[in-house]
């Protein structure tokens, strides 16, 4: 008998809920509240502008009646059971509002509500583990909430990544690559770990799913797989689907998600419908261009000297393609057509959609095509049990383009017509050997699924059940196809043969979450809350790889056509957590909250000598604002003051069989099998421990300032490194030990300033800054050999910090104009001494001190919308690997204008302008100041009347990536592929940037 696997019986299970939700709202077998009721309508009005807000849910307090507004602002709820009730309106953005109202069997109640905006809404409810709803105002730890359709109408974010970055101090998102289909990598207040991966944990709708960075194709052994794994599974899910994005920073807030939690959790909430409302559609049109900006200025211009003349001849890669008719960057083009469809019957809300894009990058060999299908169903099974079901599925094909080694652009970056006539100047091979045999391409099918239950048995408790399974299946291919003739004589015969890699993942994630809530009022003034819950995860990982090299002819591209098979592997990964919390909070008056937890857990990565590991956790909140003392009015022109403070702690389990000690198969005598030593292991191998205070406060002054400030104090402990194992042992390597820590602190801000709020013209500003400084603070009295230049892990620096020798002095040379008599830094207190003798000092770090945003957005009439943003990072060192390359002559001759124009330049200058920076390692000009300040976004969009159309029709010109700022001489501060891990120069200054794009955008709805 077959065994069907878990992963499938858990979506069968899951699309089967949704059907039978479906199929229970469409034969009308829900319960429907008991008695016959009334019903109630309204406006919900902006109090500054005056205009209708949509989206605002409105619920019948203490029943499961409810609606959401539309874009007028009207609202519905029927079926009301009589008496007298307590509306409440919440939404993003705005002050919560709560309202009376008396409601009689069969009449219509009219109830306009009015919201006032403001960022900080300390009523606004916010996901934090727990069953429930848990408002603002009783956390005592920072939770970043974004209004995800908001921030996506002005910016026309491509993806989910884009419509993060910027939008909350201390979170860093960085893109590996510009080319399509790459994914980012996300950090929260900056790196913990010397060894595990420091982002953070990703929930959709409650379920934890695959947020796996730099995957993609293998690489075959040649040229083509450089630079290939730039995917990423964040992007998978299409910004159109979210309705909003919670972030929790760190242990704090973070301890009841457990281990693997320690760098903070992202929640994606996606859209529903609401109860009672008509059915709505809405449909998107964008079209727009993608434009490698100013590439024939932003990629050096090389010198050469011709030797039968002695003259300097400049060569440019980029405009000598231009120039030729064979550019190296064309024009890309983005397509994107979504859909969806919304409402609620009587007590049923729905939301689908779907959504096709087809993207064409800016040289021929990349592009991105992906197609989503996504619906929500919420039901009210009866009046004390909701059901909800959650199912996305994307299918996508990516062709990856080439990077680093084997592109037209490093090719032009450290390329000479003089230095290299057989390729046409280019370095290795001209551009069109790439982009024409280069293929890295990915087909991803994926698929989340959640059932969610919430069952309120009585007026003061209510538990939470998630049952849900995210699901990628990937066929990641390198090829290198069969040269023809033209492109064969540019590469070596093997290579013109053609080769294949072939990357085969499966992955699984199964949550399994239950959580009950019990409130009670314990007299007039206290309140209490007590939360249990437990937890399982499960991610599984199958992984085969297949490969061969020497296709028969063009146009065959398998691996069963390769003459000679590459050897082949297959590895299965699996990893378990089981977990449970604890919580209790008390509340005075509504105002004052104090909240103590812990979680226990176990994990699968754990040795097996640590079995269990507990999380403890204590915060408070203090609504001052709302005290007798302070009055109706504010103090100081202070309207809202809330301070908060809490201290938690959360884990990062270890890899997965790190613990173990484990063997390779190899052959043994005769035909016999055999293994030998390959890992030590270690059975008391723990989880990292991060600890961390925070404090902060959120204010509003006069009326039209808010501030959310925050300063945080983390430290991390256990902190994995490795050892080096005793020959003794018998096993190769290091073993990995619980030996080090690393302290982070910062602060983080957020503000926002309604500079102008007329009903015709309105002005907000926003702005938030956040910084991080981390330091290693022990590594077990493990010593820091520092042997190159590059990124070091040494205790009183912060990770991967940079060392080099660092040239302080230097003559010219009278004769040549170089420079002569060069020495280098000699250390604290010592005099400079000569460079092949001088210790490696510290210049800086690759992990920004401070971030930040700035944006403004003009309303106009109600109907034009202008909108900007820049976003700055500094404090910061990259690598210019180009320059390294260029001016060191490490290629064969040196193509910087230092080589050739020495008396543009000082001596100190000229000093690594030789092939001395890589021979001494005295590079440190080429770390250069990473700082930066980009105008990331710029918007205008324009709301036709609706009787023009009759639907709400909008039109949107957007720009993304449009000018930077920056002293950094390389291609771009962002453009980087820059690893601390690593003391190797690397190709980082090869990578596509982050790519131009203009895009009209037109939006429907009726």
């Amino acid at each position: 008998m077959r065994r069907t696997p878990l992963w499938r019986l858990l979506s069968r299970s899951l699309m089967a809920a949704s059907v039978a939700t479906l199929c229970l709202a469409a034969s009308g077998t829900i319960e429907a509240q008991a008695g016959p009721g009334g019903t109630i309508t309204g406006t919900i009005t902006d109090a500054a502008s005056r205009t209708g807000i949509a989206d605002v849910t409105v619920q019948v307090e203490g029943t499961v009646r409810g609606a959401s507004s539309a874009r007028s602002g009207r609202y519905r709820i029927t079926n009301v059971p009589a008496g007298t009730h307590v509306l409440v309106a919440r939404r993003i953005g705005y002050n919560a509002q709560r309202q009376p109202v008396q409601v009689t069997v069969g009449a219509e109640m009219t109830v306009d509500i009015v919201l006032q905006s403001s960022p900080i809404a300390l009523d606004q409810v916010v996901v934090t583990g727990t069953a429930g709803a848990q408002q603002r105002r009783a956390i005592g730890n920072a939770v970043t909430s974004i209004a995800a359709a908001d921030e996506l109408s002005k910016s026309a974010a491509p993806n989910l990544s884009s419509l993060i970055g910027a939008r909350a101090p201390g979170v860093s998102v960085a893109a590996r690559s510009g080319r399509l289909g790459a994914g980012p990598s996300i950090q929260i207040r900056g790196r913990s770990s010397l060894f595990l991966d420091n982002s953070p944990l990703i929930y959709v709708d409650g379920v934890r799913v695959n947020n796996a960075t730099a995957t993609g194709p293998l690489s075959a052994g040649g040229l083509g797989g450089q630079g290939s794994n730039i995917g990423g599974r964040l992007n998978d899910i299409n910004p159109e689907d979210i309705e909003s994005i919670e972030i929790i920073k760190g242990p704090a807030a973070a301890t009841v998600y457990g281990t693997e939690a320690a760098n903070g959790v992202i929640q994606i909430i996606t859209k529903k419908g609401a109860v009672g409302r008509a059915p709505q559609v809405s449909m998107q049109i964008e079209q727009g261009t993608l434009h490698f900006r100013d590439a024939v200025n932003r990629i050096p211009t090389n010198y050469a000297r011709q030797t039968s003349t002695g003259n300097i001849v400049e060569w440019n890669g980029v405009q000598t393609a231009i120039d030729s008719g064979r550019p190296i960057f064309k024009t890309g083009q983005t397509r994107r057509y979504s859909g969806s469809l919304s409402g609620g019957l009587d007590q049923t809300r729905y939301y689908l959609s779907s959504s096709y894009e087809n993207d064409l990058g800016v040289e021929p060999n990349n592009g991105a095509r992906q197609f989503g299908f996504h619906a929500n169903l919420n039901t009210a099974v009866r009046p004390s049990t909701d059901l909800a079901t959650s199912l996305n599925f994307v299918s996508m094909s990516n062709r990856l383009g080439s990077d680093l080694g084997a592109s037209g652009l490093l090719g032009s970056e450290v390329g000479h017509a003089l230095l290299f006539p057989a390729t046409r100047g280019y370095f290795g091979v001209p551009p069109e050997v790439p982009q024409d045999l280069y293929e890295n391409r990915t087909s991803i099918n994926r698929f989340i699924g959640s059932g969610t239950v919430v069952n309120r048995p009585t007026s003061w408790f209510v538990q939470r059940a998630i049952l849900g399974l995210d699901y990628t299946g990937e066929d990641a291919r390198n090829i290198e196809r069969f040269a023809p003739p033209e492109l064969a004589r540019y590469v070596s015969a093997v290579a013109a043969g053609g080769r294949i890699a072939q990357t085969l993942r499966r992955n699984s994630v199964i949550t399994a979450d239950y959580s009950g809530t019990a409130r009670f009022d314990l007299g007039e003034a206290i309140t209490s809350s007590s939360s249990v819950g437990g937890q399982f995860y499960r991610t599984e990982t199958h992984q085969s790889f297949l490969g061969g090299f020497g296709f028969p002819g063009a146009g065959v591209e398998t691996v069963s056509a390769a003459a000679t098979p590459l050897t082949a592997s297959q590895v299965q990964i699996i990893n378990t957590t089981i977990g449970g919390y604890g919580e209790q909070q008390f509340g005075w008056h509504d105002r004052v909250f104090v909240t103590a937890g812990l979680r226990i857990d176990n994990n699968s990565a754990f040795g097996e000598d640590f079995k269990w590991v507990t999380y403890p956790k204590v915060s408070a909140s203090w609504v001052v604002s709302e005290e007798p003392f302070w009055g109706t009015t504010g103090r100081y022109g202070i309207t809202t003051l809330r301070l908060r403070t809490a201290y938690g702690e959360s884990g990062r389990q270890p890899n997965a069989f790190s613990a173990l000690r484990t063997f390779l198969p190899v052959p043994g005598p005769g035909t016999t099998n055999g293994v030998t030593p390959n890992s030590l292991g270690n059975p008391d191998l723990r989880p990292e421990r991060g600890k961390e205070w925070e404090a902060g406060f959120e204010a509003e002054l006069f009326g039209s300032l808010t501030l959310d400030f925050t300063y945080f104090d983390k430290r991390t402990v256990d902190v994995i490194v490795s050892q080096p194992v005793a020959p003794s042992s018998g096993f190769p390597g290091n073993q990995l030990r619980n030996l080090g820590r690393v302290d982070n602190h910062g602060v983080e801000l957020a503000a926002t300033l309604r500079a102008l709020s007329r009903p015709n013209v309105a002005w907000e500003i926003l702005g938030q800054v956040g910084t991080n400084n981390d330091e290693i603070r022990d590594l077990g009295g493990l010593p820091s050999l520092i042997t190159a230049a590059g990124h070091h892990n040494v205790v009183g620096y912060p990770i991967g910090g940079i060392f080099t020798r660092r040239v302080v002095s230097a003559e010219r040379n009278p004769t040549t104009g170089l420079a002569m008599n060069i020495l280098c830094d000699g250390g604290d207190g010592q005099a400079p001494i000569a460079c092949a003798q001088a210790p490696f000092v510290y210049i800086g770090t690759p992990t920004p001190k401070l971030s930040g945003a700035l944006s403004n957005t003009v309303t106009l009439g109600g109907r034009l919308r202008l909108y900007a943003m820049v976003d700055f990072k500094r404090g910061s060192r990259v690598q210019n690997t180009r320059d390294l390359l260029r001016c060191s002559g490490a290629l064969g001759a040196g193509l910087c204008e230092a080589n050739y124009y020495p008396e543009r330049f000082t001596p100190v200058e000229l000093a690594e302008a030789s092939i001395s920076a890589f021979t001494l390692h005295t590079s440190d000009q080429y770390f250069e100041d990473a700082s930066f300040v980009k105008l990331r976004e710029v918007s205008a969009t324009y709301t036709f009347p609706d009787r023009w159309l009759r639907t709400r029709t909008t039109f949107t010109l957007a720009g993304r990536e449009l000018y930077t700022w920056t002293k950094f001489r390389g291609l771009d501060p962002e453009a980087n592929g820059n690893n601390p891990a690593t003391t190797a120069a690397s190709l980082t200054q090869a990578v596509i940037p982050s790519l131009m794009r203009v895009v009209a955008t037109l939006s429907l709805t009726w």
